[in-house]
């Protein structure tokens, strides 16, 4: 798959203006009657931290979305498994979640998801439905491969993880500072030893939104109670 400079732009300017008309609808349908949102784990499973989050979730009775890499899950089946038996969602974060996303090429990028999804797929019997690029990386290329491999492309609306929260209560004054009703929360399970404060900010942040009336739903519930898709 080759396009032109010309064409690459023109393709960018289509995707951006999809991802402002997707992220309108998800923020703007019924905002004001149902206070839902959904708390969402990338860069796992992790048996550092992974176990301690799904403890925590377990004690609140919240259900999450877990943007998991494939390489994490093949390591840990067991705690991809526990993901899923617990009510849980998995969603596909691609395979080696590769820090040069944007200057790999079409057939690199496709490989990283249809793997990714393998794997899900392969310990849970279930194929994911959603995709998050690592670090919000997004082009033309990744958005296509995500679409090739039947998967819908999900950001999210307030990070926990962020330069200006470096401690737990940081993390959960951020997120009670930002939140809206059907906003997506990113927060982390993996792949460093700093997820000890997402550990601690959890059960801030869960209580926090329960004692302003909001209520838990996995990333695909949310999008399907707003309308902006249906599976």
């Amino acid at each position: 798959m080759k396009l032109s400079r010309d064409k690459m732009r023109v393709a960018s300017l289509i995707l951006l203006s999809g991802l402002l008309i997707f992220t309108y609808s998800v923020l703007s349908h019924h905002v004001e009657t149902d206070k839902l949102v959904a708390l969402t784990f990338d860069d796992g499973p992790d048996p550092r931290w992974t176990p301690l989050v799904l403890e925590t979730l377990k004690r609140y009775k919240v259900r999450a979305t877990f943007f998991v890499i494939g390489e994490q899950a093949e390591l840990y089946p067991e705690l991809v498994q526990r993901i899923h038996s617990e009510g849980h969602e998995l969603g596909n974060h691609t395979y080696s979640h590769p820090s040069r996303m944007q200057k790999e090429s079409f057939e690199e990028l496709r490989e990283e998801v249809r793997r990714c999804n393998e794997v899900i797929e392969r310990i849970t019997g279930v194929r994911p439905k959603l995709f998050r690029p690592p670090m919000g990386l997004m082009n033309y290329f990744i958005h296509t491969a995500a679409q090739v491999e039947g998967l819908t492309v999900v950001y999210w609306t307030v990070s926990a993880d962020h330069h200006d929260a470096p401690t737990p209560q940081a993390m959960a004054n951020r997120v009670m500072r930002l939140i809206h009703p059907y906003g997506i929360i990113l927060m982390h399970d993996g792949r460093t030893k700093e997820r000890w404060k997402d550990v601690k900010a959890l059960p801030l942040i869960i209580e926090g939104l329960k004692k302003r009336g909001y209520h838990f739903v996995t990333v695909s519930e949310l999008l399907h109670t707003t309308g902006a898709i249906s599976y």
